[in-house]
């Protein structure tokens, strides 16, 4: 096993027993996913004062689970990449730099009226997970990463979002279990995670951009929605790369 491996599975056990007891996965995969260079296609840039050989970006890729924000659940029916990467500064101190967030569009159960009012096409609702930029430096790997969730429906114009780049949604799921696996004769880790720990602002630009249906998706997603009233159950896929082996993102 390489060094990389060997760090990377000393890493993910640590967070394993600072998460406690290991629990099983509730729910099949939603998504095939097969590891490739693209994993690390947006790793980023190391910051000033990195000490390269001690940096690895991470790849976490959500295969299934679900989110409930305020009072909507939703199925993670398509995938979710997220990418980031932490390792000691100069000074010796930690750090983490954000890479990306990118997630498919997914069906909002009930649409914009919820159910049993709901018209297939006419009401119905999208959403979309964005990045913020935010990343704070763990024990183990990065957290605290900040999402906004982008409402999609002509009715909402195109800046219709739940969190912001200032306000987002702030995530740090704890580990419940996880397993050495290999995809495709690849190594990968098979990590359950869950967060009830994070609250949901209110929506804002809902309504040509002007947020004049702000208050309707407040009032159809329960927001604001303050900690321990939301949960996430994250399947994830997980991989590590030294930034040794990155050269072009260390200078």
């Amino acid at each position: 096993m390489s060094v990389l491996a060997r760090r990377l599975v000393i890493g993910v056990a640590a967070a394993a027993l600072l998460a406690g007891s290991a629990a099983p996965a509730q729910a099949a995969a939603a998504y095939d996913y097969h590891p490739s260079d693209a994993d690390w296609a947006d790793c980023p840039r190391l910051p000033a004062g990195a000490t390269p050989d001690t940096w690895s970006c991470i790849f976490i890729i959500t295969v299934g689970g679900s989110i409930k924000l305020g009072s909507i659940t939703q199925d993670i029916s398509e995938p979710l990449r997220i990418t980031v990467a932490q390792g000691k500064l100069t000074d010796g101190s930690t750090a983490a730099a954000f890479g990306s967030v990118a997630g498919g569009r997914m069906r909002v159960p009930g649409g914009l009226i919820g159910k049993p009012f709901e018209v297939p096409k006419l009401t119905d609702v999208y959403v979309e997970t964005q990045g913020t930029g935010k990343v704070e430096a763990g024990p183990v790997f990065p957290t605290n990463v900040g999402i906004k969730i982008r409402m999609i429906h002509s009715l909402l114009g195109k800046k219709c979002y739940i969190g912001s780049d200032t306000t987002p949604i702030v995530l740090n799921p704890e580990v419940t279990s996880l397993d050495l696996t290999s995809i495709d004769g690849t190594p990968v880790f098979k990590v359950a995670a869950k967060d009830t720990t994070f609250a949901v602002p209110k929506a804002s630009g809902c309504g040509l951009n002007w947020g004049l249906v702000n208050t309707a998706v407040n009032l159809r997603a329960g927001l604001p929605s303050p900690s321990g009233k939301n949960a996430a159950d994250f399947q994830w896929f997980v991989r590590g790369k030294s930034y040794l082996e990155l050269p072009q993102l260390t200078s």
